[in-house]
């Protein structure tokens, strides 16, 4: 076997002398979750004394190594692909029309929060493509819920030596003082990651056969609870009841536990706010302040006026900040507030940077793939899951994403990797069902595949 293959291949098979033990599983799949797991540091890896992110080469060096895999699954051609490439040449020459070829900010920008996204989609059906690796992506998310947990929780109570890393503290005009950042700096990307992991830590609670990380999987729950809490943000808290208020009602297993789980949640969020007037105070403040209210308007009524004159083409990809002088209009009935900021909606800063033909490629993107795989038929429990977790991920994604610009990488990522597992019946080349005897559908069903009823 040449070093490649024997770096690549996957044989999903036991242990020596150990029936049941973990497969072993190739090195792209380590090396993926090692480069999201360093996304939370992305862009400020340089106060941690690192002269380079480590998620980029390490991403990188993880795909080289899926695609020269021979024994990976095969994509089945799907017009997602064309959208999505269209998609990414027509925002490219947004950008390069803008005359801002050198900017850095605007090229990190595209690749971000349109090219890899996009990519994600596929390389979450190819990458994984077992119950095995699906459950080692649940155990890193529910890892990284409870770090960002207790990460959270710290820094809102101002506890310095127990955050890490120390550039988290030592950057209080970017950390709020009454809103946690975690890695990121910002509260946003903490509350959508925390979201996430808290549905994702469930679901490994749900399907993972180790106490061990069934344990993990509570404690991640915990922890992205208290981090959504912490980062103080109306979208992402909103975001996260919707989620679960869905999955709660279509769910019967959770439909019946549902009443319950609201009590306690009213129960436990009028404890909090009695035995600690600081942080009713602090709660009372977030929910009724207006200036990020007056920001929004601002910049989206901007954002309108951009599109009914420049329609087509926009102004340039990333050029708002740049232009916003130009676009924002003190209105009669709320002040202007803050101008030099981007448009606070994904959908209206699309069309307004890459005019209604990108802004109708991206919503296209979202409809030719991860809608379909949402609406696809699972034909086994794990496929069941992770629709449902994808489901929960598009809610978490999609409120917030209505009131911000959301270009925080680790959480763009996600979603559209949780997206691609959900459809891997739609995207992976799989074998026919086998046949499975009347009376015992669940015992044999492939755990690998996530196929839909009919072909897509």
């Amino acid at each position: 076997m040449t070093p490649v293959a024997a770096m690549t291949a996957a044989r999903p098979r036991a242990g020596a002398g150990e029936p049941g033990a973990a497969p072993a599983e190739p090195l792209y799949v380590w090396l993926f979750l090692a480069a999201l797991a360093f996304t939370v540091f992305s862009g400020h890896t340089g106060l941690m004394g690192l002269p380079l992110s480590p998620d980029r080469p390490l991403l990188a060096f993880a795909v080289l190594l899926l695609l020269l895999d021979p024994e990976r699954e095969r994509l089945r051609w799907r017009s997602f692909y064309v959208v999505a490439a269209v998609t990414i040449l027509w925002t490219t020459l947004s950008w390069v029309s803008s005359g801002a070829l050198t900017d850095s900010l605007k090229f990190f920008a595209l690749f971000d929060r349109v090219a890899m996204p996009l990519a994600m989609f596929p390389l979450g059906a190819l990458i994984f493509a077992t119950e095995h690796r699906r459950e080692l992506l649940l155990r890193t998310v529910a890892l990284l819920g409870i770090y960002l947990g207790f990460t959270g929780l710290f820094e809102y109570l101002r506890v310095g030596a127990l955050v890490w890393p120390g550039y988290i503290m030592a950057n209080p005009g970017t950390s709020t003082e009454i809103r946690a950042g975690g890695p990121w700096l910002f509260p946003e990307p903490l509350g959508l990651v925390a979201n996430l992991a808290v549905f994702a830590s469930g679901l490994l609670v749900r399907t993972t056969k180790s106490l061990l990380w069934r344990v993990v999987g509570v404690l991640g729950l915990v922890g992205g609870l208290v981090a959504s809490l912490v980062s103080m943000v109306r979208s992402v808290w909103l975001a996260l009841i919707v989620a679960g208020l869905v999955l709660g009602l279509i769910v019967p297993r959770l439909r019946r536990w549902l009443p319950l789980l609201l009590v306690a949640s009213a129960v436990l969020i009028a404890a909090v706010l009695v035995l600690s007037p600081e942080f009713r105070d602090v709660l009372v403040a977030r929910i009724t302040t207006e200036r990020s209210v007056y920001d929004r308007q601002n910049t989206n009524e901007a954002a309108l006026r951009i599109v009914a004159q420049l329609p087509l083409f926009g102004i340039g990809w990333g050029e708002f900040v740049n232009q916003s002088l130009l676009w924002v209009r003190q209105a009669d009935t709320y002040p202007m507030t803050t101008v030099n900021i981007e448009i606070h909606n994904v959908f209206l800063s699309r069309a307004a940077e890459t005019g209604i033909l990108g802004a109708l490629l991206w919503a296209l993107c979202f409809a030719t793939g991860p809608l379909l795989g949402l609406l696809s038929t699972p034909r086994t429990a794990s496929a069941r899951h992770w629709k449902l977790l994808g489901l929960a991920a598009f809610f978490i994604w999609f409120l917030p994403s209505l009131s911000s610009p959301n270009p925080y990488t680790t959480p763009n990522y996600l979603f559209w990797l949780v997206w691609g597992i959900a459809a891997r019946g739609i995207l992976v080349d799989l074998p026919p069902a086998p046949a499975v005897p009347a009376g015992a559908a669940g015992a044999a069903a492939d755990d690998a595949d996530l196929r839909p009823r009919t072909p897509a």
